[in-house]
Order: structure tokens, then sequence, then C-alpha cells
């Protein structure tokens, strides 16, 4: 499991960077798969949303907190105020963390959108 970061520089310009997160492989108990485990990473709480696309204007935003955003249906497109876009399928995890600046913008595919926010810091 990787996933995209969108970050903003000092100057607030948002940006977009692949991580890869380091995992540690765990022997598989009998009758289950091997398992390639990350490091535990605290968080707040977790949410439960739907998007509602079907008359989507996309526009700028900054992420509200440091979250981790899953889409669990439909593709997502991300775009940068740098002009970075990347479009990802359902599953893609996101670490949304540019709190300053002109943001990014978000599409998803229109319908109604299932998504997972995993906020890492406290409310």
């Amino acid at each position: 499991m990787d996933y995209l970061r969108i970050w903003a520089d000092e100057s607030g310009e948002s940006h977009l960077e692949e991580v890869t997160i380091a995992r540690t492989v765990v022997p598989a108990e009998p009758g289950t798969v091997e398992l390639h485990v990350s490091a535990p990473l605290a968080v707040d709480r977790l949410q439960f949303l739907e998007a509602i696309a079907v008359d989507q204007v996309p526009d700028l935003h900054c992420a509200p907190r440091r979250q981790l955003v899953v889409w669990l249906d439909g593709w997502v497109r991300i775009t940068t105020s740098d002009g970075d876009s990347r479009t990802l399928p359902a599953g893609a995890v996101v670490l949304a963390e540019d709190l300053h600046g002109a943001g990014h913008m978000t599409e998803h595919e229109p319908g109604v959108r299932r998504i997972v926010q995993i906020p890492l810091e406290p409310a």
C-alpha cells in the first residue's frame, strides 16, 4: 500500500508526491497468506462519507486537517495548484496535508461516491 501525498510549499503552491511505505514481512500463519505490514500510524478517528458527485464544479480548496482519504468506489482526479494531476482508481489512498496556500481540486466520478476519511490529528 503506497499513497499519494498532497502538500503545500512555503509559498502556498500545492504539489503531489508518490510515497512508498516501508513494510516488514510477517511470516504467514498456517492457512493464511504472507503479510507485508507497515509501522502503525496514530489516528484520531475514522469517518465514512458519501460524495454526491452529480453537478460538480471542482475548485481549489485546502485540506481541513492532515488526513488519509480512501476512495472505496469510482475514480477521483486530484489536481494541484502547480498543474500536476492524477486520476486514481477506487481503493486509492491519499494523504492530504496542504493546509495552507492555493490548495487542490478534487473531481469524482459522477454518481454517489463512498469515501473513508481518517484524520491524523485530534478534532
